[in-house]
């Protein structure tokens, strides 16, 4: 920047001295006390040392005045002296203030270009609000001589908390980490107020509050500035000086400076929305996708700790309920050690299950609960005791969510993630997105848990199949929708090894979807694979997309888990919907009937793909089922037993009185009726009977709203 002497103009108080010096000689009319406006004219364009220089020839050509008019030390040439003496000295005193002006400008706007410079260069990859905050008390810090610097947020419960804070030092420091806007302190007001206050002494500090009279240790300034834009404060910018380092001329830099920053947040807070909004789409679609790869419980918990941190959390916990207890089963943390030091202290801590706030309500309410921000008494209710208290005050908690875990049979834990060092806050949308992982994983740990339980029961279990239908084969619910429900399963023989048979219901997002199927082969091995197809089905059929999606993703996924390239699983999957419309796929599978009040039996006629395990591509068959239709689902030793005599049974004549008998009890009648016509089952059974029956669900009964494609006729009755 030019300086003020650098500026030609100053000459013009010479050419005005010469000006008024020829006036006086030409003239004859002494002028003498107007020399000194040559000086004051100086000091408008030059600096301090100019300005002297032009007076000092202002005063010489004074005094040679009183010489060439004959009247030096004379009374009228004293008194114009002494106005000239008087003019120069006024235009000495003007031109120092105006160099120290001018000093105090290049250096504030040098410092602002520093400053601007280095925080274009550090918020530059800032994509949160905390590290714009850290960013810029760090640049504060170094660049503008800053004895401390912080900056709070204003939260929604009228409380400013602490996102950054640099060069912390005084008694009881950590008191001010929170300040609620109705405390007499000096950050409270100035928000409170909506204007910045600047304290040029720590004395001027205390005379205005007295109980920060032991808080600062060495002299220093204080600005306060509230971050403000469009009517709205966003929070404050705290900063300290040593003495006299800045006046009150740079005041308005200082508000500069805070506008600047509240841009920075502004745009920090509108980044973390977009980054936040764009993790949970693609998070949703990982938890989907990885949770189904294992049916190890420790290994479940450990993926779902990795996809969640840190991209959407500081802290992920899991609890489950066992024994009514909840009981902490993992605990991850973006930082190795710390997660290490975190899983140490397990068991140390148990939750209070009489607890008004935190996991155990979420539990026993089966509601999920938002902290968009973490006030000190939460943390006071949630502690168990002062030493618990101490570590959670420590870990510098900003946000939390807690969800339920919904298991099959009710909730069986919860999912925490908490927000601490990012010092990034959660809203409703995310809490919506959790409790959509969290559905994800309730079945991810039901799957593994009910492998484990599987696994246990039948280590030592390759007989008697009734053990199949208690450990793998529970009992549907006895309505799903508008569908009620019955199965059973029957073992091929007392000494049979267990069978691969396998059923189950899912309640899908505008559907009941139902699945029956079989595994190729016998023994430990199949009633594994069962395991995989049911787990993979509960995890896909719970996803949107059609029946012919979730035949994909069963084949898709079950992939790893068969033990030979040349096995496989015959499946077929069935939608209904609340209308009675339904869609079939059928991988190598016998096709499904429908079994009418009348006595009609129809067959649904099926394009049939390869089974499950060998790449399928179903093309689904539709149909539409009237108020009180039956559809049967089964596997091959229904359309495979024999009679003593080794020829194959004809199971239409029995069908029939499915249509017919009560619902509860059809099943039975049917297997009475089969065992009784073949002696023994060669094979094993699995049978699933639907009776789509909307009076109950809904209390109307629809119309039909389309034909059933199917072939057949009525069955003999």
């Amino acid at each position: 920047m030019r300086g003020a002497g650098d500026n030609p103009l100053w000459l013009s108080g010479v050419v005005l001295l010469g000006v008024m010096v020829a006036v006086d000689v030409l003239l004859e009319r002494q002028i003498n006390g107007a020399y000194g406006g040559a000086a004051v004219l100086t000091a408008i364009y030059a600096d301090a040392r100019r300005t002297a220089a032009v007076s000092a020839l202002a005063l010489v050509m004074s005094v040679a005045s009183g010489t060439w008019n004959d009247n030096l030390g004379g009374r009228d040439w004293a008194i114009r002296f002494a106005t000239c003496v008087l003019i120069c000295a006024l235009a000495l005193v003007a031109a120092r203030a105006n160099s120290r002006r001018q000093q105090r400008l290049e250096r504030t706007t040098a410092l602002a270009q520093r400053v601007l410079d280095a925080l274009a260069v550090e918020l530059t990859g800032s994509r949160t609000v905390r590290e714009v905050a850290d960013g810029f008390l760090g640049n504060a810090m170094g660049t503008m001589g800053a004895s401390s610097a912080m900056v709070l947020s204003l939260d929604a419960d009228d409380v400013l908390r602490t996102l950054a804070w640099h060069g912390r030092s005084g008694v009881g420091a950590d008191q001010y980490q929170e300040i609620p806007l109705s405390s007499d302190l000096p950050g409270a007001v100035a928000v409170r107020e909506g204007r910045d206050i600047h304290f040029r002494s720590v004395k001027e500090i205390v005379a205005a509050f007295p109980d920060l009279a032991d808080y600062y240790t060495t002299d220093r300034s204080l600005h306060l500035l509230p971050l403000r834009r469009d009517g709205r404060t966003h929070g404050l910018l705290a900063i300290t000086f040593p003495p006299d380092l800045f006046t009150q001329h740079e005041d308005g830099f200082l508000r500069s400076l805070a506008g600047a920053l509240t841009s920075a947040v502004e745009r920090a807070a509108e980044l973390q929305r977009s980054d936040a909004a764009t993790q949970r789409t693609v998070l949703l679609a990982e938890v989907s996708m990885s949770l189904s790869r294992s049916l190890d419980m420790d290994a479940t918990l450990a993926e779902c700790g990795r996809i969640l941190v840190p991209r959407f959390a500081d802290w992920c916990t899991l609890q489950l309920l066992r024994d009514g207890q909840l009981e902490t089963v993992s605990v991850t943390h973006r930082d190795a050690e710390t997660t290490a030091w975190a899983r140490s202290l397990l068991g140390a801590f148990p939750t209070r299950m009489d607890a008004e706030t935190g996991s155990a309500h979420v539990v026993r309410s089966g509601k999920s609960a938002l902290y968009p921000f973490i006030p000190a008494d939460l943390l006071e209710a949630a502690a168990t005791s002062p030493e618990h208290l101490e570590i959670l005050r420590r870990l510098g908690l900003t946000s939390a969510m807690i969800v339920p875990l919904n298991g099959r049979d009710g909730v069986i834990g919860a999912l925490t993630l908490i927000h601490a060092e990012s010092g990034r806050r959660y809203s409703d949308e995310d809490v919506a997105f959790l409790e959509a992982v969290s559905d994800r994983v309730a079945v991810a740990l039901d799957t593994a848990a009910t492998f484990e339980h599987q696994s246990e029961r039948l280590a030592g279990v390759t007989l008697v199949a009734e053990a199949a239908q208690r450990a793998i084969l529970a009992p549907p619910p006895a309505r799903t929708g508008p569908v009620s429900l019955s199965a059973r399963y029957h073992s091929a023989a007392f000494e049979a090894q267990v069978g691969g048979d396998l059923y189950e219901v899912v309640r899908g997002p505008a559907s009941v979807r139902l699945l029956v199927g079989d595994v190729r082969g016998k023994g430990l091995a199949a009633v594994r694979t069962a395991t995989v197809v049911l787990g993979e089905f509960r995890a896909a059929a719970a996803a949107a997309g059609d029946v012919a999606h979730v035949a994909r993703e069963i084949d898709r996924r079950i992939l790893p888990y068969l033990p030979d390239s040349e096995d496989f699983v015959t499946g077929l999957l069935v939608d209904i919907r609340h209308d009675g419309s339904f869609d079939v796929v059928s991988c190598g599978h016998p096709a499904p009937v429908v079994v009418q009040a009348s006595g009609r039996v129809t067959t649904v006629e099926l394009d049939h793909e390869p089974p499950l395990g060998l790449g399928v591509h179903p093309v689904p068959a539709h149909g539409q089922l009237a108020p009180g239709d039956r559809m049967l689902l089964f596997t091959d030793g229904l359309i495979e037993a024999r009679s003593p005599e080794g020829a194959f049974i004809d199971p239409a004549p029995f069908l029939a009185a499915v249509g017919q008998a009560d619902f509860d009890s059809a099943l039975d009648g049917l297997l009475t009726s089969l065992t009784g016509e073949a002696g023994h089952l060669d094979d094993d059974l699995a049978l699933m009977l639907a009776c789509y029956d909307p009076v109950e669900a809904t209390g109307t009964t629809p119309a039909r709203s389309g034909e059933l494609r199917m072939t057949g006729s009525p069955a003999p009755g």
